[in-house]
């Protein structure tokens, strides 16, 4: 992905306002933006080197016209503006002008968001290395599929990055709609089979999750919760494929606790399996849990996935 910001070399697109560690935003005029999707890990690069690398949580997408600015003389919107040269545009066509004509098309936006799936470059990472990865390089592109076997030299860092990556979230975005001052206007449209699916698809419906319902006798190992509608399958290592719904990588927890799981804000002594927190979580109401242990035999999990979790845990308590 090209994240250019101040940048851009064409004036005639006004841009996307993106913030690297968080979000990326395109929209329906950018080639290869149907081929984006929830879980694609993301290199994130400017001209000159990769800036970072990042998962895809969750994609946003609004009906929403796209302002571009057109050369006055015959309306493309392939123009440059010039730092120093007067008139300030020139357009690919060779017209130059002071001030570019403002148009509007119809367009869909969409947001990419990475929910704290984000680290950035090591050092640095000349972009060249990640275009030699891509099978179709194309200069023009902004999106590009990259094969990871095919990343050679200082690149390869990006695989070792990606690794330290959590798993994408699903729903941790959260919008202040209340604070709209539209009116509430009721509707005949009946949304709880879709609230109801949604939480079915965030709780997971597969063998994985019936097979530690039934290994951990329906008990959240946290918290003790035994309500079966709250308890989520976790993974251990976070979800990179079908091996790794081994059931020794899973732990069955409550909901909120999987998502503090999955931020690495509760963290799991792999040789006591005593319960750690954030210090962001003070005064939050989970004190209770520091220090519990889980309501499991050791021997039920993975040490190898527990160790590498409870590393990356303290490596994010300095943070």
């Amino acid at each position: 992905m090209l994240s250019l910001g101040a940048e851009r070399e064409y004036a005639g697109n006004v841009g996307y306002a993106d913030e690297l560690d968080s979000v990326y935003r395109y929209d329906s005029f950018v080639p290869n933006h149907l081929q984006v999707t929830k879980g694609d890990l993301l290199i994130l690069c400017d001209r000159k080197a990769v800036l970072g690398i990042a998962r895809i949580s969750r994609i946003a997408s609004l009906d929403e016209p796209k302002k571009l600015r057109r050369c006055p003389d015959c309306g493309i919107a392939t123009i440059k503006e010039r730092k120093k040269k007067r008139p300030r545009f020139r357009c690919w066509n060779g017209h130059e002008f002071d001030e570019p004509k403002p148009d509007e098309v119809p367009s869909v936006k969409y947001e990419a968001y990475f929910d704290g799936a984000f680290q950035r470059a090591p050092g640095h990472i000349p972009v060249q290395e990640v275009r030699r990865a891509c099978p179709i390089y194309n200069a023009q592109l902004s999106m590009q599929k990259v094969d990871l076997a095919r990343l050679e030299g200082p690149a390869k860092s990006v695989l070792r990055l990606a690794e330290t990556l959590p798993e994408a979230i699903l729903g941790l975005g959260l919008v202040a709609e209340d604070s709209s001052e539209e009116p509430y206007v009721p509707n005949e449209r009946d949304e709880r089979k879709r609230i109801a699916r949604q939480i079915r698809e965030r709780r997971g419906q597969g063998p994985f999750r019936q097979g530690l319902r039934e290994r951990f006798g329906d008990t959240c190992l946290v918290t003790r919760c035994r309500l079966p509608d709250l308890l989520e399958a976790a993974h251990i290592s976070p979800y990179r494929g079908e091996k790794d719904n081994h059931p020794s990588n899973g732990l069955l927890l409550r909901a909120d606790i999987h998502t503090l799981f999955d931020l690495d804000l509760l963290g799991i002594n792999p040789e006591t399996l005593q319960i750690s927190l954030h210090p962001r979580l003070s005064g939050m109401g989970y004190e209770t849990l520091a220090g519990a242990v889980l309501a499991c035999d050791l021997q039920l999990l993975s040490r190898d996935a527990l160790e590498l979790r409870w590393r990356r845990f303290q490596a994010g308590l300095s943070k």
